[in-house]
């Protein structure tokens, strides 16, 4: 069973942002489930959010919420796939549910410089992985959850932004015979609107690329409104086959 997830925390996205984006997954008829995790569940598929680390506020521990997604029984359903809210769905997300599922997996900001990303890195930015879409299967990213879970006040205060902890758990909390603990997408499955595609021939910002499966803002929302509004002829959602979401 697939399911789809996203995180609405307070107010800096409007729950417009949760329907649009539901709109945008259902009109692939691809998933069974999309589930939105959220601090004020009033939607059938609402789900509560937990709020067992909310002691650990810092003013930037709101993107670690999505972490919540990882602990089992959170969600229904074994195939799984989290989405921000800043992204748009140009067409389809099969091809996430097509991947080798041996390990998770998660986005590599290819249209970063890489001299640049670890010029930056202690000033959190141009970071090398970007968690705005993750895939896994049950249980493969409850070792990640367990991790913030033991160590929840240090990962907190260590870091500042997710996709650094992301990136530190990736490179040094891996097991003795990988590497790394997540593959990240290959590239063509993600790019970022404001960066760009792909370093350093294809980093033209604000491009319309609807040949990539998923845009990425990591701005505020307008653009993406303007994206969606510029994909309307191609929503197809048939009522018949159309699957039930819960």
């Amino acid at each position: 069973m697939r399911t789809v997830v996203c995180v609405h925390w307070g107010d800096k996205y409007p729950q417009s942002l949760i329907d649009r984006l539901k709109e945008e997954v259902e009109r692939f008829n691809c998933v069974d489930n999309f589930i939105a995790l959220t601090d004020n569940p009033t939607r059938h598929f609402h789900r509560e959010l937990p709020t067992h680390w909310d002691e650990h506020e810092n003013g930037n521990f709101w993107a670690f919420r999505k972490l919540y997604a990882f602990a089992d029984g959170t969600l229904p359903g074994n195939e799984f796939l989290y989405l921000d809210l800043d992204v748009h769905i140009h067409h389809g997300l099969e091809d996430f549910f097509q991947l080798p599922m041996d390990d998770p997996w998660i986005v590599q900001g290819y249209w970063n410089d890489p001299d640049l990303a670890k010029k930056n890195y202690a000033s959190y930015q141009s970071t090398p992985i970007n968690s705005s879409v993750i895939r896994w299967n049950k249980g493969q990213l409850r070792p990640v959850f367990d991790h913030v879970d033991q160590h929840t006040e240090t990962i907190f205060f260590t870091y500042p932004t997710i996709d650094n902890y992301f990136h530190h758990y990736d490179t040094t909390l891996k097991t003795p015979l990988k590497s790394h603990f997540f593959k990240t997408f290959p590239q063509g499955m993600t790019y970022s609107y404001y960066k760009g595609n792909s370093h350093p021939d294809d980093v033209t910002p604000h491009v319309y690329r609807p040949e990539i499966n998923v845009c990425l803002y990591n701005s505020p929302h307008e653009a993406k409104h303007e994206l969606y509004d510029r994909d309307k002829d191609r929503r197809v959602v048939d009522p018949v086959t159309a699957p039930l979401f819960i």
